[in-house]
């Protein structure tokens, strides 16, 4: 095997090899930061060099935490968000201090470009999608979807793809950035539609009920984000990251027989334009996974993330009948890291980068967003292991 010296590769070479099965200066990293943990971490655990930042970042945390956290007013649990604005670029930056080598971009997060108001004491955001949201927690969830019965079904009308918003951030980030590697963030059929556009009951019942409009409106949908894919990777972005949940714990979302019928078609599409476009395709599908494989396989998915343990994923096992075929991203545990001893997290994380790491195809990635309810040990402990793998402390 060719011989390549510590850091001698640029992320976006890094990335790119791994996904094509050939040799790395050393395992990439995908650290992914909810933005209310990008504040904390800069707050509590490493500024960033930014010296704006770590005032923003300190002031909101600070609000946040003296309100009780979940219990805190909506605007100090809405301001943090603002890390994740990619005109800003506050959260993707940062991580990329922490040692990440992939950023992942939305084209709009559903508090930009919204109409807002204000509503019996409660912040309401109308996003792109025509999804009216209020803050639930830290995140702003659906209150009133998009689509209500049939005929919004029918004769809804997509955002315009000639927006030149929703490729600003990549031409920025390329510019500020040229070294690494751009996920542009662009959505399945099943996951945003059904949890957003619709509500998962009716996303449900309308797949029974009208299967030929359904199947019509996801056939637009998948229209609408090829054009914007396509214009992305023209931007600056160099990878697709197609965000679809398919699965819960231990069981899909939708059966196989409707997810090989309504779904795999608009993913195939998306991934079979993205290829032709020059570009790899990754899939981000949270839950179990297992029974989607040999499907990802046939379509084309050059890299997966993010395969949680909790949902009932065998990475060690999927590894071995699968690398020689699709990079896995995945290794650093979010959901069960937060009951594990710091020993333990550590432990799981060098044992995961033994399975793939030093062979390849394997980014070492954090199974979702590092949640700020993660132990601050924890934390510590896995930026900290990182930069013990990155210098090669446990390759032996």
């Amino acid at each position: 095997m060719q011989n390549i010296k510590k850091n001698e590769m640029t992320s976006r070479e890094r990335i790119h090899a791994t996904i094509n099965g050939l040799p790395v200066d050393r395992v990439p990293v995908f650290i992914w930061l909810n933005a209310h943990t990008g504040c904390k971490l800069m707050s509590e655990y490493k500024p960033s060099r930014n010296s704006l930042w770590n005032l923003i970042a300190r002031f909101l945390w600070g609000r946040f935490k003296r309100g009780g956290e979940m219990d805190a007013k909506e605007l100090w649990r809405f301001l943090p968000l603002l890390f994740d604005v990619h005109s800003y670029n506050f959260a993707n930056a940062y991580s990329a201090e922490l040692g990440s080598d992939l950023f992942m971009v939305a084209h709009a997060t559903p508090w930009q470009y919204a109409k807002y108001s204000y509503r019996n004491g409660h912040i309401l955001i109308k996003d792109l999608f025509g999804v009216t949201r209020g803050m639930g927690g830290i995140y702003p969830d659906m209150i009133q979807p998009a689509i209500k019965d049939i005929n919004d079904l029918k004769n809804y009308q997509f955002p315009d793809t000639n927006d030149e918003r929703l490729y600003t951030a990549f031409r920025k980030f390329r510019s500020l950035y040229p070294e690494v590697s751009i996920a542009a963030e662009v959505w399945g059929v099943q996951d945003f539609t059904s949890t957003s556009m619709f509500g998962m009951e009716r996303f449900m019942i309308f797949l029974y009920d009208y299967p030929e409009e359904m199947r019509d409106f996801m056939r637009r949908w998948a229209d609408f984000w090829i054009e914007v894919l396509t214009r992305s990777l023209k931007a600056g972005a160099d990878i697709i990251a197609i965000f679809d949940d398919y699965g819960y714990d231990n069981h899909t979302l939708i059966s196989m027989d409707m997810w090989k019928e309504f779904t795999y078609p608009q993913l195939k599409r998306l991934i079979d334009t993205t290829h032709e476009a020059g570009a790899p395709a990754m899939l981000h599908s949270c839950g179990y996974q297992e029974p989607f494989l040999d499907y990802y396989i046939e379509a084309g998915v050059d890299m997966l993330q993010s395969f949680q343990p909790k949902a009932g994923n065998n990475f060690q096992q999927a590894y071995e009948n699968y690398h020689d075929k699709l990079t896995f991203i995945t290794g650093i545990d979010i959901q069960l890291g937060e009951y594990m001893s710091s020993e333990q997290l550590k432990e799981n994380i060098i044992r995961n980068y033994r399975t793939g790491g030093v062979k390849g195809r394997h980014v070492l990635g954090t199974t979702h967003e590092i949640q700020y309810t993660m132990p601050a040990e924890n934390m510590r402990v896995i930026f900290d292991t990182i930069k013990e793998i990155q210098s090669g402390a446990h390759d032996g």
